[in-house]
C-alpha cells in the first residue's frame, strides 16, 4: 500500500470523525497540524479560503454531519520531486456527495486542494 495514499486516508478520516461528531478536539488539532500555515483551498463552489478560515470554519462544525465517512479512491500521484507530491483522488462522501481532489504536499504536510464536485 502507498504511504501517501494512508496519509491521505488517515487525514480524511479525521475530517470526518470531527465533522460526523465521533471525535475530540485532539481530532482537530491533528487535521490542522497537517496543513502547512500557508495552505489554500479552492472548494467546490470556486471560493479560496486559507487556513485560518478553514480551521475557523471547522471549530464550528463538529457534529455538522452525523455520521459523515468519507472514502478515497482512484488515488494517483500525478509529480513528485524529492519534497513535494501533486495527487489526485476521488472523495465519496456517504451523504451522496463526491469530488474529485487535487492535492500538493510539501513533504507531509497539505501546501493546496482543489476541489472539484462530480455532478
Amino acid at each position: 500500500m502507498n504511504t501517501l495514499y494512508d496519509a491521505v486516508v488517515t487525514h480524511h478520516d479525521n475530517l470526518a470523525a470531527w465533522l460526523g461528531g465521533t471525535a475530540g478536539p485532539e481530532v482537530l488539532e491533528r487535521f490542522r497540524a497537517a496543513h502547512r500555515p500557508d495552505f489554500t483551498l479552492i472548494t467546490i463552489d470556486g471560493v479560496k479560503v486559507g487556513q485560518d478560515e478553514l480551521m475557523t470554519g471547522l471549530s464550528t462544525a463538529h457534529n455538522a454531519v452525523p455520521g459523515l465517512k468519507i472514502t478515497i479512491d482512484h488515488f494517483e500521484i500525478l509529480a513528485q520531486s524529492a519534497d513535494t507530491t501533486v495527487c489526485r483522488f476521488l472523495e465519496q462522501h456517504s451523504i451522496g456527495t463526491a469530488r474529485w481532489t487535487t492535492a500538493v504536499l510539501a513533504g507531509t504536510q497539505w501546501q493546496t486542494v482543489h476541489e472539484t464536485a462530480v455532478l
